[in-house]
């Protein structure tokens, strides 16, 4: 049975073969990769979700080829190979963790956090951004929350409870509620209304966070039960014309099925 090394390098060549004489692979781009890149990521989380080990054997695999793709098109721009990537991911793990591979201790996660973000800072790119700033914008935006408040926690700056958060939810809640007192919302508020739903958001994110709940999963569980629901409702609309009360009515009997 063949290395991992040596199977690995037999799909290098794969790629390259597809690159030189697959019609689409040719038309390419780094550019034009990257939405089938994080497609991949998604499905694979999927995989993990529903625990089919065999579907994420299958993910896993269709996110290397993106990552081989993409190095061999910079390759072919000589700006680095996958080799480099490689050397690249291999030097930051023996750098980032002393505690493993010199003779620095960690006794708990808080304390590799610490030393991670000490060693971050004081590399070229970890210079030049602080804590937050690394996080990619192009995250969606619950999971972008949650990595933004587990940053800031890091330091310290987090409530000590959950009550906490939870009081900061009611606090955005009121301010939203003061807006909408009014019967009528002017073109002025728009822009401060949307500005304290986003804080109701991400507060809620940060009570999800301190439950040690998963936002964006959650949220994803919540659309996956919307739609099952209103599958029903759907349904009963192709047979006949239904009032809001009615819809209402039938939402409620099939959520009670499900209990």
């Amino acid at each position: 049975m063949r290395k991992a090394g040596e199977k690995f390098d037999s799909f290098i060549e794969i790629v390259r073969k597809l690159r030189k004489e697959c019609p689409w692979d040719r038309e390419q781009t780094i550019d034009t990769l990257k939405p089938y890149l994080v497609e991949e990521v998604y499905e694979a989380i999927e995989a993990i979700k529903d625990k089919d080990y065999s579907r994420l054997t299958e993910e896993l695999g269709d996110m290397l080829l993106h990552i081989v793709m993409l190095s061999v098109f910079a390759a072919e721009k000589k700006k680095f190979g996958v080799e480099d990537v490689i050397d690249s991911i291999s030097s930051k793990m023996i750098r980032r963790h002393p505690h493993v591979f010199g003779k620095a201790k960690a006794k708990c996660k808080e304390e590799v956090w610490r030393k991670w973000e000490k060693i971050k800072r004081g590399e070229g790119r970890g210079a030049k951004k602080g804590m937050l700033e690394s996080i990619p914008q192009s995250l969606p935006a619950l999971y972008r929350a949650d990595k933004v408040q587990r940053r800031a926690s890091r330091v310290g700056f987090d409530w000590d409870l959950v009550a906490g958060a939870w009081s900061k939810v009611h606090e955005e809640m009121d301010e939203i509620h003061d807006i909408l007192k009014s019967k009528t919302i002017s073109k002025s508020q728009i822009p401060k209304l949307k500005e304290e739903v986003g804080d109701l958001l991400f507060s809620i994110v940060n009570v999800a966070r301190k439950l040690n709940i998963d936002a964006e999963e959650t949220l994803q569980e919540a659309n996956c039960k919307f739609m099952r629901r209103f599958s029903n409702i759907e349904k009963a609309l192709q047979k006949k014309k239904m009032t809001l009360a009615q819809m209402d009515a039938l939402w409620d009997k099939v959520k009670a099925s499900e209990k």
